[in-house]
């Protein structure tokens, strides 16, 4: 377990996902089930694929499970975000901010690091404040009649 400190004084750490955790992945995913601006991954057979190719965390408040974040490494260059997620209750506490940082971090040499998010996404200015732009926008980008915005972070 990796911990980091909270500037209240919480503490927030991530636990590398296994398949023994995908039902709590499931849980988190369906805390934003009910929102257009995402699109949950909320079942067995799309988090055994998503163990299978990416890189995947659950983010925790003490011993609470509050969120998730995966990537894949598409190449040393290349990190490619497939999901963050925070419960609306523990969101704005910069839990997300956080474990974004890690991933850079990880990767310091990578030139490209990209994500998808809906273009009415409240995390889109976290995304911009943490230097990510917009490279393109793709309507129907899941198959759920929303767009999405391909974000790109190039260092």
């Amino acid at each position: 377990m990796e911990g980091m400190e909270h500037k209240e004084g919480r503490h927030f750490s991530r636990e590398r996902a296994t398949r023994e955790d995908i039902p709590v992945l499931i849980e988190i995913e369906k805390s934003v089930e009910k929102t257009k601006t995402y699109s949950p991954m909320d079942t067995e057979k799309e988090w055994e694929e998503e163990l299978e190719t990416c890189t995947v965390y659950i983010l925790k408040e003490g011993n609470i499970p509050v969120g998730s974040i995966a990537y894949e490494e598409k190449s040393l260059d290349h990190i490619y975000i497939s999901g963050i997620i925070v419960r609306p209750e523990f969101q704005g506490k910069g839990i997300a901010t956080r474990a974004i940082k890690e991933v850079l971090d990880t990767y310091p040499t990578a030139s490209r690091i990209d994500l998808v998010t809906h273009p009415e996404n409240s995390a889109l200015k976290l995304y911009e404040s943490l230097g990510f732009k917009v490279e393109s926008r793709k309507e129907n980008y899941f198959g759920d009649g929303e767009p999405r915005l391909v974000l790109v972070l190039s260092r």
